[in-house]
């Protein structure tokens, strides 16, 4: 019965219908293009959401925005002047860009005289932590002498207005332990500096409006502050300019990840395309596969963004390798111009579309079963390479037999030897010897990596990180004596007075953790805005430690008038402080959803030990925790393999029969064990991404097994060529990939880099699986239509 897609009239029908899907996915496609494409380039992204807690992940998507959107330049000089200057114009520079909400080259004095309209009405209740202590410990009287060398000492800073309502000074010692991040900064005429070794730094923050991971966002910010610094640079020689945010962090990733996807998809392309002119040395077979893998990438293109709406930058990257794998089919298909049995098109796709029907099957099992793990950059690579696969195939399969013209070519014999020696390596008799020492060479290979595999999930290693920045990164955090450390200590409570309270609780135990060096500070809401509760003690212990033993000899001595009682101040809350006090905007998240975060961390598990039996408090370590999520999905993933390999023993079970699965399946099976113990022998850690590409390599091995499986015996230099050229394309595409900056791309492409070669040199072990019918399938009789290719015949003759 002939297969419908060999009929001509059903052919043409169904090549049309594919010729309209084409037309619309690429009209599509070029919309989306035209109108922006949106590219993700933040690397979490990439990995799952932690799912089991909705709350937490609120939390950390909050933090993480506010510390993304950040921006700190310092702008150093020796001469003062120049260095504000400068660093008032690049301010202007960044809000001329119009995505940025805040900046601040100074301190505005309108935000100060805020702060004090703020705080004054409830001084009363307002006391620093070393204030409140000493009055526990009843040395009010220290507190009032220090009243007294303010007031009288040089440069004394109160006023009358000032002593007559907070006589002392309470409200300012309060205000100076505020515990704003950047500690080393002074307030110098309005503007945050700091100054060493002679050189004036002056601060300039901003925050962006839009999110620092989107391409549009990155260069028009980045393009904005280098031409800034560029030309400030040139107008004050010696001027400095040093920068620290995500948004150049993930410029630079995303320049790195393009430039990288740009000069592989290079690489690839021109490799197969001069691989593809060296075999056929026709331009026919060229642009016959340049159209089906063409096709393959623009509906990949389209399916990811019809299904996502976006592209990660690392699904381009990962879908470029999509080349190596497309232009399999066409090969396959266009290998047949070196059989004499194989004069027409027709008879071409009679002879392959078997295989490569079964091929795909598998590969699409593979795939499938990467989307299946709940990582959306891989979802995004798996739905991309699918539908890639699909349309290559689609378009091998309906169009090329319309367009192909050739004959039958009349050279390659040469090409022919030498790619059917891996089968005769597997096939002599007198070479036994030779197989054995490989595979027990492979066997102690695999051993010792075994013996050396050690897994590394920390998800910093996985994506590159400009040495530029990172130094600008230090030297920043060392002149103004911050960090911008992502973890924090979550807060939850059913409503705000009550989270306050257990921060003031949680404020004792890290206050020890500072002392002890596990941390270099904290900042919480509660240290801005004490609890009602603790307000209220403040006013007794104010009341009851100081201005009764103490005030009136305090008026004595500095001649104050005595000031009529004031009536008893309702307490702060919360809510009138935010948006007043810049932080209490990042640290309150919700109503009883509090942030606290720390600076200079060196021992998450001794923070973890201080807050356990604190109920409501939780450390969110954002690196920490996705590091361990990786781990515990890299054990999946292995999982994952076995699944994949199950569901294709179904197909080819249908195909061979119980008995020959076996024989198939040990050369993926071989590849998919070995790959991970090479990298090991490597030195190198394996992780996440070392793990799912087995998938990938299980179901390339599987086509790769098939191929040698459906050939028949006279078949078997041909199909070994064509198994040849597919895999050096893979290795082209996917192997590439290990010459990638980005560690997760790294390892991703290493081990297809290993695992696809031994794929490819154990394939010929998927032969052995028996003959059917007499012959082996691909050759349907014993006849003269089996026979060797004519100029094949006539080499070995000669030879």
């Amino acid at each position: 019965m002939t297969h419908p897609f060999l009929r001509p009239g059903t052919a043409r029908l169904l090549a049309f219908v594919w010729l309209l899907v084409v037309v619309a996915g690429c009209a599509y496609l070029g919309w989306r293009v035209q109108s922006g494409m949106p590219l993700r380039t933040d690397l979490l992204a990439l990995l799952p959401r932690e799912e089991q807690d909705p709350t937490l992940q609120r939390a950390n998507d909050a933090v993480s925005r506010a510390l993304g959107r950040r921006i700190i330049a310092l702008v150093g000089s020796e001469d003062r002047a120049a260095a504000r200057g400068a660093a008032a114009t690049l301010a202007r520079d960044l809000i001329a860009t119009g995505l940025v909400a805040t900046v601040n080259e100074g301190v505005d004095p309108s935000r100060l005289r805020a702060l004090g309209a703020l705080y004054f009405p409830h001084r009363q209740g307002l006391l620093s932590d070393a204030d409140r202590t000493a009055l526990l410990a009843g040395r009010g009287e220290d507190l009032a002498t220090r009243a007294l060398s303010q007031l009288f000492g040089v440069g004394g800073i109160a006023d009358a207005g000032l002593l007559r309502n907070d006589p002392f000074l309470l409200l300012p010692s309060f205000l100076t332990a505020l515990p704003f991040p950047l500690s080393r900064l002074t307030l110098d005429d309005g503007m945050l500096t700091v100054t060493e070794g002679g050189s004036t730094w002056i601060l300039v923050g901003a925050t962006l409006s839009r999110e620092p991971f989107e391409l549009e966002v990155q260069s028009r910010v980045v393009e904005a502050f280098d031409a800034s610094a560029s030309q400030l640079a040139a107008a004050h020689p010696g001027l400095r300019i040093k920068r620290l945010g995500a948004v150049f962090f993930a410029q630079a990733g995303a320049s790195t990840a393009i430039d990288e996807a740009t000069l592989l998809s290079m690489l690839e392309l021109g490799g197969t395309v001069l691989l593809i002119l060296a075999v056929f040395r026709r331009v026919g077979p060229l642009l016959h596969n340049v159209l089906a893998l063409g096709v393959g990438i623009a509906m990949g293109f389209t399916a990811g963004l019809l299904l996502f709406g976006e592209l990660h930058v690392a699904a381009l990257l990962f879908g470029t390798s999509l080349i190596g794998v497309a232009v399999d089919y066409g090969l396959h298909y266009s290998s047949g111009l070196f059989d004499d049995r194989t004069p027409t098109p027709a008879d071409r796709l009679a002879h392959v579309l078997p295989a490569i029907t079964l091929g795909l099957t598998t590969t699409l099992i593979g795939y499938a079963t990467l989307a299946l793990a709940p990582f959306p950059g891989l979802r995004q690579i798996a739905v991309f390479s699918a539908a890639g696969l699909v349309a290559s195939f689609a378009t091998v399969v309906l169009w090329l037999p319309l367009l192909d013209r050739g004959r039958t070519v009349r050279h390659g014999a040469g090409m022919m030897r030498m790619a059917e020696r891996l089968w005769t390596f597997w096939e002599t008799p007198r070479l036994r010897p030779l197989r054995l020492a490989m595979l027990a060479a492979l066997a102690l290979a695999g051993t010792v990596g075994m013996m050396r595999l050690h897994v590394d999930d920390d998800v910093r290693r996985l994506q590159p990180i400009s040495p530029d920045l990172a130094r600008q990164q230090a030297e920043i955090q060392r002149l103004i004596g911050a960090t911008t450390a992502q973890q924090f200590v979550l807060v939850r409570a059913p409503d705000d007075e009550q989270a306050l309270r257990t921060e003031e609780e949680l404020a004792g135990r890290l206050v020890g953790l500072v002392r002890d060096g596990v941390i270099a500070g904290f900042q919480s809401p509660a240290s801005f805005v004490p609890s009602a509760v603790r307000q209220r003690e403040n006013m007794a212990l104010v009341r009851d430690a100081l201005e009764t033993p103490f005030l009136a000899t305090y008026r004595a001595q500095t001649g104050l008038p005595e000031a009529p009682a004031a009536a008893a101040a309702e307490p702060l809350r919360l809510n009138d402080a935010v948006g007043t006090v810049p932080m209490l905007g990042e640290l309150v998240l919700a109503p009883g959803l509090h942030a606290v975060t720390l600076q200079g961390l060196t021992d998450p598990a001794a923070l973890r030990a201080a807050l356990s039996g604190m109920d409501g408090v939780r450390l969110v370590d954002p690196a920490g925790d996705f590091s361990a999520l990786l781990g515990k999905y890299r054990e999946r993933a292995v999982l994952l393999v076995a699944v994949s390999a199950l569901l294709m023993v179904g197909p080819l079970t249908w195909r061979y029969g119980w008995r020959r699965v076996g024989w198939t399946m040990l050369p993926p099976l071989s590849a998919v064990t070995l790959a991970p113990a090479l990298v090991a022998l490597t030195g190198e850690s394996i992780t996440f991404f070392h793990i799912m590409p087995l998938i990938l390599i299980l179901a390339i091995g599987v086509d790769y097994a098939i191929f040698c499986a459906e050939a028949g015996e006279d078949r078997q230099p041909v199909t070994l060529l064509a198994v040849w050229l597919a895999t050096l394309t893979t290795l082209l595409s996917f192997g590439l990939l290990a010459v990638s900056k980005a560690g997760a791309v790294h390892g991703f492409g290493l081990t297809m880099l290993f695992g696809i070669l031994l794929a490819f040199l154990l394939a010929p072990l998927a032969a052995r699986s028996g003959k059917r019918g007499g012959t082996r399938m691909g050759c349907a009789t014993k006849s003269d239509s089996c026979s060797v290719p004519h100029f094949l015949k006539r080499a070995r003759e000669k030879a």
